[in-house]
């Protein structure tokens, strides 16, 4: 499901004043999640190797017909390759090897990994194999027939949607409600990512709550993961944010009900999750290890050694090199206006090196302790026409709205998703949650 571990995620976990959650799973820092809509239950239960799938009128998922064989589910075991699969089922060496020059450059065999599912029709005559079905991923497969003719095909499974609705009040922990109510931690995420221009996840406060219409995905009734954030609307320090998806011929995107774009040439942070500040802006700060006073213009985050820093907007790079008391450093020209480096690495990210051209949120280096420094950790610093600013409230440059010209098919078409979020209410959560 998420490849970095509960413990981590609990680790980071601080709560005082407000908030410091990593932004994939603490997206909107610490909060009461709920939905109006129940998930329907669609529990995958796995077949034992090769136990028979229960046939039903009709053409299975793979688009044959019901009836014409006997289908059987089974996973890769250990050590195992497509030669061996194969051979269990009585296939020729001579047809595994046409097979094989069959799905060059629609498979690699060679690649198969242990619990991977797939699937073998058999004659209901003699149980002979005559197809396998094997799965790259819950929804891409790949096709193997042998019985009249050699053939290897790929497919891919429909993924249906569901709008759902979702509201949260921030409160207590955001992580532990949305496991328990079963919600997709992806939908922290995306709302992270849409209002990362205008509100500083990291400093939530209590109080804050959000509002969200988005799409559920399912591959055969089982929950897949998370779609589109049709409409959301975030409230933070009593401020109201609003953002709706719209797309036509020329743009698609992220807007206020005004038809502004909430999106913003620069995030907010250069984290994919939620690091702690350590130290401040400041124009006379106590040096840890020079111990006089003197500027610190930028903002430093305390991280675990490695963890990946990314790039807060389109750009490139000027510099990437070891440069003195700063260490390993990355700086970034955005545009003629903004530029960001990025200070102490442990190391850079492959590719990235002066003149590269660099896309935000991609991973530009690693938290490290490189240059006169105390411990690990990431300087982070923004320059406004080459002057440094405070990352922390600098004011940062809206992107392209919608043409006059569309505002009103962008009202209407989002006429609907409005009056959906006003309808979302927070008397009763306000109540429970004693705010």
């Amino acid at each position: 499901m998420e490849t970095s571990s509960t413990t981590y995620f609990m680790r980071l976990v601080r709560v005082k004043h407000y908030f410091f959650l990593p932004l994939f799973l603490w997206a909107f820092g610490s909060c009461s999640f709920f939905q109006k809509e129940q998930i329907p239950s669609a529990p995958y239960v796995l077949i034992d190797s090769f136990e028979e799938i229960e046939e039903l009128p009709g053409f299975d998922s793979y688009g044959y017909e019901k009836g014409k064989a006997v289908v059987k589910e089974a996973r890769v075991k250990r050590n195992e390759s497509l030669y061996i699969i194969l051979r269990s089922l009585d296939v020729s060496p001579q047809t595994i090897y046409e097979l094989q020059q069959e799905a060059k450059g629609k498979f690699q065999y060679n690649r198969i990994k242990q619990n991977q599912k797939y699937y073998t029709y058999h004659d209901t005559d003699n149980d002979k194999a005559v197809r396998l079905i094997f799965h790259k991923t819950a929804t891409d497969y790949v096709v193997f027939d042998w019985d009249k003719n050699i053939g290897v095909s790929t497919g891919q499974k429909e993924i249906r949607r569901e709008v759902r609705t979702a509201y949260g009040i921030i409160n207590s922990s955001l992580y532990e409600t949305l496991v328990d109510k079963d919600v997709n931690i992806l939908v922290a995420n995306r709302l992270s990512e849409i209002f990362g221009w205008q509100i500083d996840f990291f400093r939530l406060f209590r109080g804050d709550k959000f509002k969200v219409i988005y799409e559920k995905q399912f591959v055969e009734e089982k929950p897949y993961g998370i779609g589109k954030i049709l409409a959301a609307e975030f409230e933070h320090r009593g401020v109201v944010y609003d953002a709706y998806f719209y797309e036509d011929d020329d743009q698609s995107g992220y807007f206020d009900k005004e038809g502004k774009s909430v999106q913003k040439a620069l995030l907010k942070a250069p984290f994919t999750y939620s690091q702690r500040i350590s130290s401040g802006f400041s124009h006379n700060r106590f040096h840890p290890v020079l111990k006089v006073r003197r500027p610190h213009y930028g903002v430093d985050y305390a991280a675990p050694l490695g963890t990946p820093v990314i790039s807060v907007g389109d750009g490139e790079v000027i510099e990437s090199r070891y440069r003195g008391a700063n260490g390993n450093i990355v700086k970034i020209r955005h545009n003629s206006t903004y530029t960001t480096a990025y200070l102490h690495l442990n190391g850079f990210a492959r590719g990235i090196k002066k003149g590269a051209k660099v896309k935000q949120g991609q991973v530009i280096g690693y938290v490290g302790r490189t240059g006169r420094v105390t411990g690990v950790h990431l300087d982070y610093r923004i320059y406004k026409n080459d002057r440094p600013v405070n990352p922390l409230n600098v004011e940062l440059p809206p992107s392209k709205g919608i043409p006059e010209d569309k505002i009103g098919d962008f009202v209407k078409s989002t006429e609907a998703l409005k009056l959906e979020l006003t309808d979302i209410a927070f008397e009763e959560e306000l109540v429970k949650a004693g705010i």
